[in-house]
């Protein structure tokens, strides 16, 4: 009974450290954007904000567990521990916001495309954008091996998020910052499940041992391969297979069309999850 009782003490003790985890991130949101964010969302209802915050929680959230995902060493050191890990998380979230402002939706300005204009497609990218890095940070963090390592690991992971827009904006038909900047949301949506997805396949190269630096940026250069070269595949599959009748591209840009880039999408996540799965 004593065992049961300090079990069920325990897991109360992280559930209240996520609370305060929680209430600090959004302060720490708000402290980082030139806008009220509260102002926003409750006054102004803007459900552009309320989506990248979103997105932006589920990120901290995915980061924290994560890292109580680890070994044990006790109740007390293990909260000491789990909160300062994810400190560092969050700091590395807000840098990944700055990365995918500047080098991802760099065409526009972020701020107007929210707050302004409350485009619910940007907000959707952003949101995907905090979900995918705290992915790559919650796997970056939780490894095996230095501070070092988690830091270069988290770099190599924000890389790869580059190169997979630049990909995705190569091989579609549309230019994809300018769907998006045009409030396009069915592209936000395809392009958003694209991020998540490649994510989660670089997540199997972070989470395993670190035996050597060669060895684990091999594992993690060949895991992006497979991941983006997948991604294609799974787009050529969607429009010779699931749609041959339509072209998708012209569906996802010119229509705005929801539902295909809704099963788009979903088919991105799907293959990435037997990818790693399998690997």
């Amino acid at each position: 009974m004593d065992d049961i009782f300090q079990s069920y003490l325990n897991n109360f003790s992280f559930v209240l450290l996520l609370f305060c985890v929680m209430f600090f991130a959004k302060w720490l949101y708000n402290a980082t954007t030139p806008y009220d964010t509260f102002h926003q969302i409750i006054k102004q209802k803007n459900t552009a904000l309320a989506t990248s915050v979103a997105g932006f929680m589920l990120g901290v959230v995915i980061i924290y567990s994560a890292i109580l995902a680890g070994p044990s060493a006790g109740l007390i050191t293990d909260l000491i521990l789990t909160g300062v890990y994810t400190l560092v998380g969050l700091l590395l979230l807000i840098l990944s916001r700055i990365i995918n402002d500047k080098l991802i939706l760099h065409s526009f300005c972020n701020r107007l495309q929210l707050i302004e204009k409350q485009s619910t497609a940007i907000g959707a990218v952003q949101a995907a954008s905090y979900i995918a890095s705290g992915l790559l940070i919650g796997a970056s963090l939780s490894g095996e091996g230095s501070w070092a390592s988690a830091i270069v690991f988290y770099a190599l992971g924000q890389v790869c998020l580059v190169v997979c827009a630049k990909l995705y904006d190569t091989v579609t038909r549309y230019e994809l910052l300018h769907e998006l900047e045009a409030g396009n949301s069915a592209v936000a949506i395809s392009f958003s499940a694209t991020l998540v997805a490649l994510a989660m396949v670089l997540v199997h190269a972070l989470i395993g041992p670190f035996v050597s630096w060669p060895a684990s940026i091999q594992l993690f250069l060949v895991d992006a391969f497979i991941g983006l070269v997948a991604l294609i595949v799974a787009r050529l599959f969607i429009d010779k297979a699931l749609f041959p009748s339509i072209c998708i591209d012209h569906a996802i840009g010119k229509e705005r069309n929801y539902a295909i880039a809704l099963i788009e999408g979903t088919v991105a996540l799907c293959v990435s999850l037997v990818i790693v799965l399998a690997l």
